[in-house]
This record gives structure tokens, sequence and C-alpha cells, in this order.
């Protein structure tokens, strides 16, 4: 039993014929931080910028067409392989197949994807990335105890549409978590913690902010004002906390 270390996802091909091809079905998001139907305004807002890098995409190798007719079975929904003949020069370093029936749509890699110790993979909807008809399942996999590959599933959601698949788009995403880290937050009402005095004052500094945004801001270049990219408060204040602007750049291959 293998130990993966810190900040590492370690990919372990079904055999050797795949050692050293895992980029051409997996890659980093850190530095994709645009997409093609962002407007210039979407470009201002730092948590979408930063969103669409978080995380590992699947991209297809693949052009392919997907149909389901509304069924229950996994025959109800067909999986067509425009490009037939790289299913031959790929092998199964991706398969893509209807598996499970009520319109899921199964893609498979010829990798395990481990984690170091209690760190999970959870399969997301790549960020920011769409396929119009067709929508990512959540699940969260025990990547460090699991000996072998998972899949991602893709669930289409609208019955008799035909969905266009080309080589290269993004079909699924996952990112890692430390297990048992979501499940230990509750929502609180704020007045259970705080004075009255305490919430008003953030009442007033949310106002306040509002008022900025339709007031001046909409009077500045591309209607922003950048109080959240340079990290204050709607007064000026630096944020009390470490305030991200951009991500780390990707770690640089080891030379074997």
């Amino acid at each position: 039993m293998i130990t993966v270390p810190d900040n590492i996802i370690a990919v372990i091909p079904y055999d050797d014929y795949y050692r050293g091809k895992h980029d051409e079905v997996y890659y980093s998001l850190r530095g994709d931080n645009k997409r093609e139907w962002f407007s210039r305004h979407a470009y201002f807002c730092l948590p979408l910028v930063i969103g669409n890098q978080y995380g590992f995409a699947v991209k297809s190798l693949f052009n392919a067409t997907f149909l389901w007719n509304g069924g229950p079975e996994p025959t109800d929904t067909t999986v067509t392989i425009h490009n037939t003949e790289d299913i031959e020069r790929h092998g199964s370093l991706q398969t893509i197949v209807s598996n499970f029936g009520i319109g899921i749509v199964t893609v498979q890699t010829a990798f395990a994807l481990r984690t170091s110790p209690n760190v999970n993979l959870m399969t997301i909807q790549p960020p920011n990335y769409f396929i119009d008809g067709i929508q990512n399942m959540t699940g969260v996999v025990e990547s460090d105890n699991l000996r072998r590959d998972f899949t991602f599933n893709l669930k289409i959601t609208r019955a008799n549409h035909p969905i266009d698949i080309r080589v290269g788009d993004v079909l699924a995403g996952v990112i890692p978590y430390p297990r048992q880290y979501v499940e230990n937050f509750e929502m609180v009402e704020g007045y259970e913690l705080f004075t009255p005095e305490q919430i008003r004052e953030e009442q007033q500094a949310s106002q306040d902010f509002g008022r900025e945004r339709v007031e001046r801001d909409v009077l500045r270049p591309d209607g922003v004002g950048r109080r959240y990219h340079n990290g204050e408060d709607v007064y000026g204040n630096p944020f009390p906390h470490s305030h991200q602007k951009s991500l780390t750049a990707r770690p640089k291959k080891k030379s074997r």
C-alpha cells in the first residue's frame, strides 16, 4: 500500500502502456483563467477568475454525440464516436459509454488518482465550462484508500437533444478536499455570535458598499470599483485576513 506525499495527486497507469500519457486526458486548471463565453466585464470579477482555475479538468479525446431518449435503461442512451480511427490509437486511455441508464454518460480513464492520507477527490462540474444539455454528477472519492480508478458520470438533462462533443472539450473536473472538512461547518444566525452593535456595523458596511456600486462605480471605467480585487472594504480598510489575487504558478515537471 502506497502513501502519497502531501499536496500531490499521484497518477497510477492501469499498466505501463499508459505510462506518461495522463496529460493527454487530465490537465491542471491553474493559469486557465479565461472562458470563451466570458464578456470583458466578467474578468473584473476576481472570484470568477480564481474559480476558473480551481482543480483539474478531464478533456475529451473524441468527437462524439450523446443522445438520450428519456428512458431508464443504459440502451436508452447512445454514445456515437465519430473519429473512430482514434479509438484504436488511444486504446483505453479514455472510454465514453452508457453504463448506468437514466441518461448518464460515463467517462473512464486508464489511470488511478491517489492522494495523501485523509484527502478526498470530488468530481465536479468543471468550473465555468458548460456543455448544453449535460451536467456533471458530484461524487466524493476516498482516493487515498481506493486502489483503482474511478469514473466521471455526466447526466444528460434534456431528452431527445443531441449533444455534440469535440476533441479537447472539457468534460469533467476534479478537486482535492480534506476528508471531513466540509461536514464540520454549520450555518449559525449572526446574532448568536456577535453583539447587535457589531451586526449593525456589518450591515452598514454592506449597505454603503451597495450604494457605492450603484452611485459611484457605474461612473468609473468599465463600471467597476475594484474594492474586492484590491483587498479592501468600502472604507478603504485592508482585508484583515490573507487575500488572493492570483494562483501560484504550476510547478515545473521534474526531469527523470
